[in-house]
């Protein structure tokens, strides 16, 4: 059985970012958002219109929902944690063909990955949810060379749609590799069939 076994601790950052995402993809934040575009698009009206006082206006609403509210989200969430027991554990993650195995020091459990519902990258961190709205969090700080190896288990295991993680952490990227012997050959042996033809002139 393959697995792949990382240790993560939680920083501030990466929970700031996971909040600030959670908050914005719920109902209130989507609300937000739109009403955030609408003031961008208003915004421009005014403007083309030459009536700048609107548009100032609007241009303060849509500095509120894009910049002043999640700078007020992280700054809160960030103070939150300061104290959290959470960012003093080392967390074990390993991730198995039948599911991913969570240890800490004074629990352990496991998951199937029929458990998990989306799997999604943000900024500097992935996190898995499963149907309760519960994460798991990995800085891909702390993932190091295993970032690749997680990725290829979370597509390998969760339906397509659900998963929206960058195949490459700016170091390495992921190709696909072929699962089976006999497609590994097959693989090989198109390429070796193929390459004289790259070689060949055109024809007279």
């Amino acid at each position: 059985m393959m697995s792949v076994k990382v240790e993560v601790k939680l920083d501030v950052e990466s929970m700031a970012d996971f909040m600030i995402y959670h908050i914005y993809t719920s109902g209130a934040g989507m609300t937000a958002l739109i009403l955030g575009m609408l003031n961008v698009g208003l915004t421009i009206a005014f403007v083309m219109k030459r009536q700048f006082l609107l548009a100032a206006v609007f241009l303060l609403f849509v500095c509120l929902v894009f910049i002043v509210f999640p700078v007020f989200i992280r700054k809160k969430v960030i103070k939150q944690m300061q104290n959290s027991r959470r960012l003093e554990e080392t967390v074990t993650y390993e991730f198995m063909d039948d599911g991913i195995l969570t240890t800490t020091s004074e629990d352990s459990g496991k998951a199937s990955w029929s458990k998990f519902k989306r799997a999604i990258s943000r900024k500097q961190i992935i996190f898995l949810y499963d149907a309760q709205k519960r994460a798991i969090i990995l800085p891909v700080s702390q993932l190091g060379d295993r970032y690749t190896e997680i990725v290829d288990m979370i597509f390998a295991h969760m339906p397509a749609p659900a998963v929206r993680i960058r195949r490459m952490d700016g170091r390495k990227g992921t190709a696909p590799r072929p699962r089976k012997e006999a497609d590994r050959k097959a693989y090989v042996d198109g390429k070796v069939t193929r390459e004289p033809e790259v070689e060949k002139g055109p024809e007279e």
